[in-house]
């Protein structure tokens, strides 16, 4: 994979560091290194020469894993000396997504920074001084006897993804988003140079403001590639309004180029849908197979670039860019994370009605019940003890502004776009919402516009769609609104409640029936049941968990049987998070 690597390390170290980060035949590698301080870029060089920068000069250093909006009318070398002489200032800044170290040889300082999201994931241990890194198995080479951290697992296992600062070892931690290490004469601090003002803003003109908003953030994000760029693309709203903005200004590129593949659900009609929205907008289009045969090859490698963090389950439709054409575009982008800004993830009665801001967390994040993880660890764990840290991290008082400073810091960088990582190491990436103006805008978003749920159903039935999301959509143009929307199965332009009676009918009532997904199971757990070689994988992954003496053997196997039998559907979930771990555990802890 790509990314930034370094500390107090010496000359072999840092070598060995860099080895863990799975080299493609075009990657690149920078190093800068004095006495016992070293600083390390991997990055796909030509392929994607605005993604990455690197520059040394008299006694300083530095490196940005990402792309900066703006980096046109800033040198790196200025960059890098503002960084360490002004951080918070210079960063307050920055947008785009990125992760970036500098260093003062002779002060023995560095600087490391993440984006206002932390989309770009920076690691540290002060084990033995200072090491950092975009992997985290980069940073065990330099442990001296590493070990598991439970939480982490018990976060993975209701999850699927972690949280908070936490990674699977104990010691070694996340930094969080818009935040900033500095490190120097062995002492660190770490502070945010950044956050958004979560008070609510007036409905009045709010979405006519997001619009504009939003088309800024990406023209600004457009101008951060070049070459051949490629959009995925689907049935829903995010990933067209995306691509609407983006052609407006694809002039500029080489060529501008849509991908699809058939999930979320498959047999959904999200290949014609995306189809036809790529025709409107004059786009070349490709349709990329997913299967399990091509996905069995991939899997442990796939777990290991995203240090098993994430789990395959959430992996599997990223895994496409294995399968892209082998003339694929040089970067890659997703509609990751804009619902989440548009009222999506945060509903209204996730801020109204929950009773405590851990309580919200649990209910927002959770895909599998604290009672199920409980049962699977066989160690004292307290599966909310994360969102519990996270609310006393915030420095927030009101109850919806620790909710929403809680979401912010950990939603995006940990949930949304952990699984990235995957599409890092084969292509160039960007995060176009990673934009100041556009978080600020979506952290005042009105109570109101958030997702509601339909009435007498507990709050289990969403609408499955907000008005922010839809407006957004109506304003793209290029006939957006006129393309149907899949979840809801009415196009855009259509009015609101046609939208939730649709999303009811298509998708809520399946729900309560116990249907797995929109249009059935889910592939994870179709494919456990019906592949030969990706079952006889998971079960191997499986039966060495139940030996692992902090999971419970009886529970896991309990599991497996009732998902084969058709009673439930664990894969997807749980046992997703068990399998994932025992590959990670076997390829780099044991």
């Amino acid at each position: 994979m790509t990314g930034v690597l370094g500390g107090t390390v010496t000359d072999g170290s840092l070598g060995e560091m860099a080895a863990t980060m799975q080299f493609e035949p075009w990657y690149e590698t920078d190093r800068f290194e004095q006495d016992e301080s070293g600083l390390g870029l991997v990055h796909h060089g030509e392929r994607d020469p605005l993604g990455s920068a690197a520059w040394e000069g008299e006694g300083r250093a530095g490196v940005v894993h990402g792309a900066l909006v703006g980096r046109e009318h800033i040198d790196t070398e200025r960059l890098v000396e503002r960084v360490l002489d002004a951080p918070h200032e210079t960063l307050r800044e920055m947008d785009g997504s990125f992760a970036l170290a500098c260093v003062d040889f002779d002060a023995e300082r560095f600087v490391l920074a993440t984006d206002k999201l932390g989309t770009r994931p920076c690691y540290y241990t002060l084990e033995n001084g200072l090491a950092f890194g975009s992997s985290v198995a980069a940073l065990l080479t330099g442990l001296d006897d590493p070990a598991l951290d439970e939480q982490g697992v018990s976060d993975l296992l209701m999850m699927g993804n972690l949280w908070g600062e936490r990674t699977l070892v104990d010691g070694v931690r996340a930094l969080a988003p818009a935040s900033v290490l500095d490190y120097e004469n062995g002492e660190a601090s770490i502070e945010r140079y950044w956050k958004p003002d979560y008070e609510s803003a007036p409905t009045d003109g709010y979405i006519d403001d997001l619009a504009d908003v939003f088309g800024e953030a990406m023209a600004d994000a457009a101008t951060t590639m070049d070459g051949d760029v490629g959009v995925w693309l689907s049935g829903g709203l995010d990933s067209r309004t995306l691509a609407a903005e983006l052609a407006s200004h694809s002039d500029d590129f080489d060529s501008f180029r849509a991908y699809t593949y058939d999930a979320n659900p498959r047999g959904g009609g999200n290949p014609e849908l995306a189809a036809d929205i790529a025709d409107r907008l004059d786009m070349g289009f490709s349709e990329v197979e997913i299967s399990p045969d091509r996905f069995v090859p991939i899997l442990d490698d796939a777990i290991d670039r995203t240090d098993g963090m994430v789990g395959w389950a959430t992996l599997l439709p990223l895994s496409a860019t294995y399968n892209l054409p082998e003339a694929n575009a040089d970067v890659m982008l997703e509609g990751a994370g804009q619902g989440g800004l548009m009222g999506h993830h945060v509903r209204r009665r996730h801020v109204e009605r929950c009773d405590s801001a851990v309580d919200s967390l649990y209910r927002t994040e959770a895909g599998v019940s604290r009672e199920r993880v409980r049962s699977l660890m066989a160690c004292d764990v307290d599966p909310l003890d994360s969102f519990r840290e996270t609310v006393t991290w915030s420095d927030e008082t009101q109850r919806k502004k620790v909710i929403l400073d809680a979401h912010f810091a950990n939603h995006y960088g940990r949930g949304e776009y952990a699984s990235t990582r995957l599409a890092q190491t084969k292509t160039g990436v960007r995060a176009p919402i990673v934009h100041g103006d556009l978080i600020q805008h979506a952290a005042r978003l009105p109570t109101e516009y958030r997702m509601g749920t339909v009435p007498l159903t507990g709050g289990y039935v969403p609408h499955g769609v907000t008005k922010p999301k839809l407006a957004l959509t109506r304003a793209a143009g290029k006939g957006m609104a006129e393309v149907r929307y899949e979840r809801t199965g009415v196009a855009p332009k259509r009015p609101y409640p046609v939208h939730v009676a649709g999303f009811v009918a298509t998708t809520s009532l399946g729900r309560l029936r116990s249907a797995t997904t929109y249009g059935g199971q889910r592939l994870p757990d179709l494919w456990y049941r019906e592949h030969d070689g990706l079952r006889e994988h998971l079960d191997d992954l499986l039966s060495g968990a139940c030996d692992r003496p902090f999971l419970d053997g009886d529970e896991i196997r309990r599991l497996r049987r009732e998902h084969l039998a058709g009673e439930a559907n664990h894969m997807s979930g749980v046992l997703s998070g068990v399998t994932t771990l025992e590959s990670w555990l076997r390829r780099r802890f044991d």
